[in-house]
Order: C-alpha cells, then sequence, then structure tokens
C-alpha cells in the first residue's frame, strides 16, 4: 500500500487546522456573546437584589427612628415613675408609635420597674449586657425576658427607658415576588435577628459574610449595611431566577452572537480564498512569465554617473496596477514559489540586459537572492548555465542578500564564497536593520555594504538613529568595503554621504524604478551628460 507523502499530510494537516480555525472564528463570538448575556443578567439581579435590601434598610431606619421617638416622647413625662397616671401615659406613647411593641421603664439603667403592658414589676427584672452600646442608646437584639413570652424582641433603651420592637416588623417589606427573602443581621454580634420568607439564619449568616455569592441553599445573597445603626440588610433570591433572566437575555444578545460568529466567518473565508486565489494566480504568473523587471540606477556619487542598477520585480495586473514586492514576496516564500520566482527574475534580466551588459563592461545589475537560495548550490548552477547562453559575465551580475536572509549561517557562508569565487559581487543589503549586522561581517566575506533608507533620512537629523549611518560607514572603511547608500532623495544627503567617503548612492534623487525600456533611455541621457 503506498503510503501519503509528506507534502499530502502537510495539505491534509493544514485544511483541519483551516476548518477548525473557521470554527473557532465563529464560535469565538457567540461565546462572548453568551458570557456579555450572563454577564448582564447577573448585574441586573444584583442591582434589583441590592434595591430590595436598600428597602429593607429603609424599613429598618424607619422602625429604629419609630423606636427613638417613642423613647424622647418618654422624657416629656412629668407624672410620678410608674404611677397610675405615668403607666397611662406610658400605654400612650406605645399606642402611638406603630413599631413599638411595649415600652418599660428602667431603674439604674438595668433594672425594670414598670411597662406599659406589665403594670408594676416585683421583683424588678435585671436586663442581661447589651449587644451593642452606643453613646446615647444601647440594643439588645434577643430580649427574651421582659415579657417573658418566649419569643425574642428587639429592645433599644436610654439611661431611664426602653421600647420593645417586634423584629419581624424589621423585614416586612412588601415585595411582588414571593421568592425573595430578607434577612436583619447584627453587625455588633453577626447574628440574625429577623428573617422573612423563611430563609434559614445560616445560610443569611454566609451571604452577610460573603455577599454576591451563591450559598448552599441555593440562593444568591447581597448585604447593605447601614450607616447609622448596628444593622446590616441582608437580601437573597434563587440562582434560578438569575437562570431565567440570562435566558431572557440570551434571547437578545445570542442571535448577535450567532450574526458576528457567522460574519467572521465569512470575511476569513474570504480572506482565505483570496489569499489562496492570488497564490495561484502568483503561481500561473510565474508560469506564464508574466512578471516584469524595473530597475533602478546606482551611481557614482562623485561622478554622478550611472555604475549600475537594482533588478527589482514588479507584478502588472490587468488593470493596470502593480502588486506591490512586499505584498506578493512573502506569499512566494510561504508557498514554495520563491526559487521559480528567482529563475524567472533572472531570465528576465537576461533578456532585458544582456545586449547592455555585453557592451558596457563598467555597469552591473544586482539580483536578490532568498534565504533558502543561499542555503543550497541551486542557484549558483542556475547561473552557471543561464549566463553564459546570454553572454554575460559573472562580474556583470552582483547578488543582493540581507541579514535577515542567512537561515543557516555555515550553508550561507559556503554559498557566498562560492558565489565570489565565479566572479560575483556579493552586497548585504539593508545592512543595520537584522540582528547581528556587525558579527556577519566578521563571517561572512562581502564586497559592498548598502545602508538601509531608514539610516539615509535621519542623517543631518536629531533622531535617534542619526548616528547609526556614520557608523556604518566607519565600519565599512575599517573593514575595506565598497559602501552604497539606500533611499537618498536630498543633494543635502548626497552630499554628506559623499563628504563622508561614501563611494555610490541609490534613491529617488537618482532615479525611480523603471522599466527596461526606460532605464536604456535614462543610461542614454546619462551618458550625453558625460560627454557635454
Amino acid at each position: 500500500m503506498q503510503m501519503p507523502s509528506r507534502r499530502s499530510l502537510l495539505q491534509h494537516s493544514y485544511v483541519v487546522l483551516l476548518v477548525l480555525g473557521i470554527i473557532a472564528v465563529a464560535i469565538i463570538p457567540v461565546g462572548i456573546m453568551t458570557f456579555v448575556a450572563e454577564q448582564r443578567a447577573q448585574a441586573r439581579e444584583y442591582d434589583a437584589l441590592v434595591l430590595y435590601a436598600r428597602r429593607g434598610l429603609s424599613r429598618v431606619e424607619m422602625v429604629y427612628t419609630n423606636a427613638r421617638d417613642a423613647l424622647e416622647q418618654m422624657k416629656r413625662i412629668d407624672a410620678d415613675t410608674c404611677g397610675d397616671e405615668y403607666l397611662q401615659d406610658m400605654r400612650r406613647v406605645a399606642l402611638m408609635h406603630r413599631y413599638v411593641q411595649n415600652i418599660v421603664t428602667l431603674r439604674d439603667g438595668q433594672y425594670v420597674m414598670c411597662g406599659a403592658m406589665l403594670g408594676r414589676l416585683q421583683p424588678q427584672a435585671r436586663l442581661k449586657q447589651p449587644s451593642w452600646q452606643g453613646p446615647r442608646y444601647r440594643v439588645w437584639l434577643n430580649a427574651y425576658d421582659i415579657e417573658d413570652t418566649g419569643n425574642p424582641m428587639l429592645m433599644i433603651a436610654d439611661e431611664r427607658n426602653a421600647v420593645l420592637i417586634d423584629p419581624d416588623s424589621l423585614v416586612d417589606v412588601v415585595v411582588e415576588d414571593p421568592s425573595l427573602s430578607l434577612s436583619l443581621v447584627g453587625t455588633a454580634t453577626n447574628e440574625v435577628v429577623a428573617s422573612w420568607h423563611n430563609v434559614k439564619p445560616e445560610y443569611a449568616l454566609m451571604g452577610y459574610k460573603d455577599p454576591g455569592s451563591r450559598q448552599a441553599d441555593g440562593n444568591y445573597y447581597v448585604m447593605v449595611k447601614s450607616t447609622q445603626y448596628p444593622f446590616a440588610v441582608v437580601a437573597g433570591e434563587p440562582t434560578g431566577n438569575l437562570m431565567r433572566h440570562w435566558y431572557a437575555s440570551l434571547r437578545i444578545w445570542l442571535p448577535l452572537g450567532i450574526l458576528l460568529g457567522l460574519a467572521a466567518a465569512a470575511a476569513m473565508l474570504m480572506f482565505i480564498r483570496s489569499r489562496g486565489s492570488m497564490v495561484g494566480q502568483l503561481r500561473d504568473a510565474i508560469r506564464r512569465k508574466r512578471l516584469v523587471m524595473h530597475y533602478q540606477p546606482i551611481v557614482d556619487l562623485a561622478s554622478r554617473r550611472c555604475i549600475g542598477a537594482e533588478a527589482l520585480v514588479r507584478w502588472p495586473q490587468q488593470h493596470g496596477t502593480m502588486i506591490r514586492p512586499d505584498v506578493f514576496v512573502p506569499l512566494a516564500e510561504d508557498n514554495g514559489l520563491i526559487q521559480p520566482m528567482t529563475d524567472l527574475v533572472l531570465e528576465l534580466i537576461c533578456a532585458d540586459m544582456a545586449t547592455l551588459l555585453q557592451l558596457r563592461s563598467d555597469l552591473y545589475v544586482s539580483i536578490n537572492l532568498a534565504a533558502i537560495d543561499l542555503s543550497t548550490d541551486r542557484f549558483i548552477q542556475v547561473l552557471a548555465h543561464k549566463l553564459p547562453q546570454a553572454g554575460i559575465e559573472s562580474a556583470r551580475l552582483a547578488i543582493e542578500a540581507t541579514e535577515r536572509g542567512f537561515m543557516d549561517v555555515n550553508s550561507a557562508q559556503e554559498v557566498i564564497g562560492k558565489l565570489r569565487a565565479a566572479g560575483h559581487k556579493v552586497l548585504i543589503d539593508d545592512f543595520g536593520t537584522g540582528y547581528s549586522g556587525l558579527s556577519y561581517l566578521q563571517t561572512f566575506q562581502v564586497d559592498v555594504l548598502k545602508i538601509d533608507k531608514s539610516f539615509i533620512d535621519t542623517v543631518g537629523t536629531e533622531a535617534a538613529t542619526a548616528s547609526v549611518a556614520p557608523h556604518i560607514v566607519e565600519i565599512g572603511h575599517a573593514l575595506k568595503l565598497k559602501i552604497i547608500a539606500e533611499g537618498v532623495e536630498s543633494e543635502d544627503q548626497a552630499q554628506w554621504l559623499q563628504a563622508h567617503g561614501v563611494q555610490s548612492g541609490q534613491g529617488w534623487l537618482f532615479g525611480k524604478p523603471m522599466p527596461a525600456a526606460a532605464f536604456l533611455a535614462f543610461l542614454a541621457q546619462d551618458r550625453q551628460k558625460a560627454l557635454s
């Protein structure tokens, strides 16, 4: 049985990854919108529950204020303490205050002498220690021993009188949803004073200690503290309510997520198809030799005579535009087309420039090589075959390589040595933009440095990189290398470079990249200037 080739396995893996990528792009917006729906539903329920807790707190503060008013009115009674008239006034004050269940008068602040509903007491009961004591009032959260009913009461006292309140009245808040619960917690003692709608005190206390959380009873709790009194209100609701609102929110956000996911998947698919179709078009353009060459002059800075040109590949389109090399060259490198494209570039140069290079021994054309062509002898063999056929000497074709193209240093060093041995000059292009320019010069034997345009742009300015070009020039001189400055656009730059010993320049000041016919016309004008 024939085993699948490595290439077919890679293609299959690529298709699988592509499909998974499209699925992921489609699913991610759905997941995001689902998360957004959950967060919005949770925020909505949290806000509603906090509002409910604040209503409960308002109720607590209202009852507490009512009790304090009763204590203030008790101070204004002038009758004999615990006498008949006093007891009658005491009952009147209790009846006038809606939430007060009973009022008692204290001796020495701790013994109950008489009460509105109890009359005079013999013996006088002694109060326990209060749950909380402030500058004016004391609070008992569970005062069982006053009326001896066994039902806990909330008691608020000053030095002379105390009022008793049914704790349930503190959390008796009307709400449309009976599943909501409300609990009152004493912050001084961390104990539940009252609960509404059958909430278990131990879970309400957990909600008080860890607000904004779901407890084991299946309820979600929030907590609001009073800024005036030692109380906090804990409101709870079943998490089923949250899920119900999440589903409602999801009906809005999920379709949006699906639409965004489909749009993102469609956009990615279109991009992949367009990129794939561009690869196919580039492959067809190389096969049908539809690429063209432009040539940018390289001039001697001292004489301003043209001494050569850099060959730059272009991909023309049917509507007259050109696809930029920074678009299709990486595409060729990523899809195994860079070597056939380099071979075509050499063929086009031979067709364009063979006669010129035969007649003008003072001119050369440079060709850019990709990293893969510096890793093997393949292109050396292509040169050895093509150039003699075209009648072009090796010295007339220079090789340009970038620092970033030296993938395998040892192989590149060997290939560069063989190219120079065959008579080709080797230029390091874009010097200074790689990772270890000086170390490359110490490793490789080359002929020319080309200073990148980004450094030429800062010559004579205050930019941080303004010192790089002079430094590169010094390196070139120290290593006895010729130097070409790329991107020369002004006469000031040209004069600065010439003054600093740079031999050659390339840029729009001297000429833009141009088709072969225009370059030949440029050379003709250049010769006429030299003769005039």
